[in-house]
């Protein structure tokens, strides 16, 4: 099946779950603003959106220009969710994920790996870059940061700088509430939502 076919498949399916929901009550359990009558305002990934109820597309505050399909499937999915997410400030990785160990390789081949690639050691241009996210700093490694994915679920960028011996290297956390929203899958589009984000 083409990507494009399969991302139009879990999106009306998720379309079809998410019509028989109750937002009101999902969105204080999600940290989410409450609805309004015309739809759901969501922060996530750095910029606004708007789930409108006439057709539950979701599309950029005051135009008709539809959020991308990666994007809308994280969200539909994150709506989804059965029950209360709240921030745990406890970090796992990717391979603490029900089949994480598995994909380890094509994750980092994804995601962390062409960060690495793309900055070495310029620290200041990966700072700028991380703007196109809401984010704090925090203090691991060499620079690393919080950034909000959706609601209160957030991922971490820990990055360390290389020397004559070692490269630099990143890494891409999540929040263990990550465990009750998203499968790996999910979580694999996610990371390289993220990082393709600050190329």
């Amino acid at each position: 099946m083409p990507k494009e076919d399969g991302y139009q498949e879990a999106i009306q399916t998720a379309i079809d779950k998410l019509q028989k929901v109750n937002l009101t009550n999902r969105c204080l359990d999600l940290g989410l603003p409450l609805p309004e009558t015309e739809g759901l305002p969501i922060r996530a990934l750095g910029s606004d959106h708007y789930l409108q109820f006439s057709d539950y597309r979701i599309v950029f505050p005051g135009s008709e220009q539809t959020v991308k399909p990666t994007d809308r499937i994280l969200i539909y999915h994150y709506l989804l969710c059965e029950t209360p997410v709240r921030f745990t400030d406890t970090l796992i990785s990717f391979r603490d994920l029900s089949g994480g160990q598995f994909y380890w390789g094509p994750f980092r081949a994804r995601s962390v790996a062409p960060l690495e690639k793309r900055f070495g050691n310029n620290l200041e241009q990966l700072r700028r870059n991380l703007g196109r996210f809401d984010w704090q700093e925090t203090a691991i490694g060499d620079l690393s940061a919080r950034i909000h994915v959706i609601g209160n679920l957030y991922a971490s960028l820990i990055y360390r700088l290389g020397d004559d011996e070692l490269p630099p290297a990143a890494d891409l956390l999540f929040d263990a509430a990550i465990k009750r929203v998203y499968n790996a899958e999910d979580a694999a589009v996610l990371a390289g939502r993220i990082c393709l984000g600050l190329l």
